[in-house]
């Protein structure tokens, strides 16, 4: 049997880095349209309102994907499109804009997957206090609900929450993304309330039939620094946050308390009932990764007693971002999703490497190389992989990174927004049309 028989390859993209068009026909402030108005918070000192305008431009970033071969086109939602102020009135401009980005795909002959969430609350929300609030639950609830009325016809394949342990790690505890809040406060209440909202928006979307409905999790390979018993100890701390919070509880297996003793604090938002509903049978895993994390145990780090170890000091590939070159995590984690339960579907629904304008494109594409021989591992041991949908089709704004990492396999010209495929677009166009099904 080939490596790839019924293996298919994809793209992913997020409405908050691509859209732009950010108060066009009706739409209303999202958080990260609030917090890049603030421009020393981007490193670039960029924002997101025309981004890669994918809004007027949707149809020529489809045609690319189609061009390269790709099988699946997954963008997500903006929640303040459909409703401006988070609930109430539905803007049914944003609701035409995604229908035509859905019939458009299916035109063209490649599949639309929606995720409904992608970092991007509406303003009005965040106003009543965010994911800190768990008013929230019926919020999401409803919106979910108004998407699957309108696309679930459509659109077959669904992802609920992208990536909720950098969601809220990085927007309600470290500050560093939107909505710029900090604390462990802030922290335990939003990480439960966007989890159960979560097992929430699964069984509204599985009212209707055949829906294939799962989540994104953003996972770390997290290593001790030596063999010492506080590095060891600290490595299942942090592996605890970034791999397990988000995950056990949808198993019926809790919040990791044991390991992660900040865990705790969380279970002064559990009410009656909670633990109970979060247990969740997602149709799949979504698995995204880009790198490794090396720790040591630190006593004076609040709430962690641990700190990381700077790749740069242990002397491995660094990209743009910072962070440790590392695709081998992708094989690491579809084994370990697998040994959760063998028989559940598992994509790698995002993985890439984030280069500088100058640097050589080679290598990406050697990245990539390097996912493939993973995946062929994975596949030989019987592993359900389904496919890859790679990180990103368009250099796009990157968050707090603002537009200098280029994680696109296509490149935008920054005045005219012009499309130029890389050399990675390229290579990936002649693989797909090689591989022997």
């Amino acid at each position: 049997m080939d490596d790839f028989e019924n293996f298919t390859w994809g793209v992913t993209i997020a409405a908050a880095q691509t859209e732009g068009a950010y108060l066009a026909d009706g739409k209303g402030m999202s958080i990260w349209d609030t917090f890049t108005q603030k421009s020393r918070r981007i490193k670039d000192r960029s924002n997101n309102q025309i981004a890669t305008d994918f809004y007027h431009r949707y149809k020529e970033d489809i045609d690319l994907a189609v061009d390269i071969g790709l099988k699946i086109f997954r963008f997500s939602i903006s929640w303040s499109r459909i409703l401006p102020d988070g609930s109430g009135k539905i803007n049914q401009r944003g609701i035409a804009f995604y229908n035509n980005v859905i019939d458009y795909c299916l035109k063209a002959g490649i599949e639309p997957w929606i995720t409904t969430y992608h970092w991007d609350l509406p303003q009005r929300l965040q106003d009543k206090g965010g994911w800190k609030n768990r008013e929230i639950l019926l919020d999401y609830e409803n919106y979910v609900a108004i998407l699957r009325d309108h696309f679930a016809d459509k659109v077959k394949n669904w992802i609920l929450i992208n990536e909720a342990i950098v969601c809220i790690g990085a927007g309600y505890f470290l500050g560093i993304h939107a909505p710029g809040k900090r604390g462990i406060r802030n922290f335990s209440a939003s990480i439960h309330h966007m989890l159960l909202a979560q097992a929430m928006g699964f069984k509204v979307l599985k009212e209707k039939e055949n829906l294939n409905v799962g989540t994104a999790v953003s996972c770390t390979k997290i290593e001790p620094f030596t063999n010492n018993f506080s590095d060891k100890k600290a490595a299942d701390r942090i592996d605890a946050l970034m791999n397990r919070v988000c995950i056990e509880p949808y198993l019926g297996l809790g919040y990791p308390e044991k390991e992660l003793p900040l865990s705790k604090r969380i279970k002064k938002f559990v009410q009656e009932g909670d633990m109970e509903a979060l247990k969740t049978d997602f149709d799949f895993w979504g698995i995204q990764t880009y790198a490794r994390e090396v720790v040591k145990g630190a006593w004076y780090i609040p709430y962690l007693g641990a700190m990381l170890v700077s790749p740069k000091k242990r002397e491995v590939p660094v990209s743009i971002m910072g962070w440790e070159t590392y695709p081998h995590g992708t094989q690491y984690f579809v084994e370990r999703f697998a040994r959760y339960d063998p028989k559940k579907p598992l994509w790698l629904s995002e993985c890439g490497i984030a280069l500088s304008q100058e640097e050589d494109d080679q290598e990406r594409i050697a990245y990539y190389k390097d996912v493939i021989k993973g995946v062929k591992k994975v596949l030989h041991k019987g592993i359900h992989l389904k496919g890859i949908l790679i990180w990103t089709l368009v250099d796009n704004f990157e968050w707090a990174e603002g537009y200098v990492p280029k994680f696109g396999i296509i490149k935008m010209e920054e005045n005219t927004l012009n499309r130029k495929m890389k050399k990675t677009a390229i290579w990936l166009k002649e693989y797909l049309l090689n591989i022997k099904l």
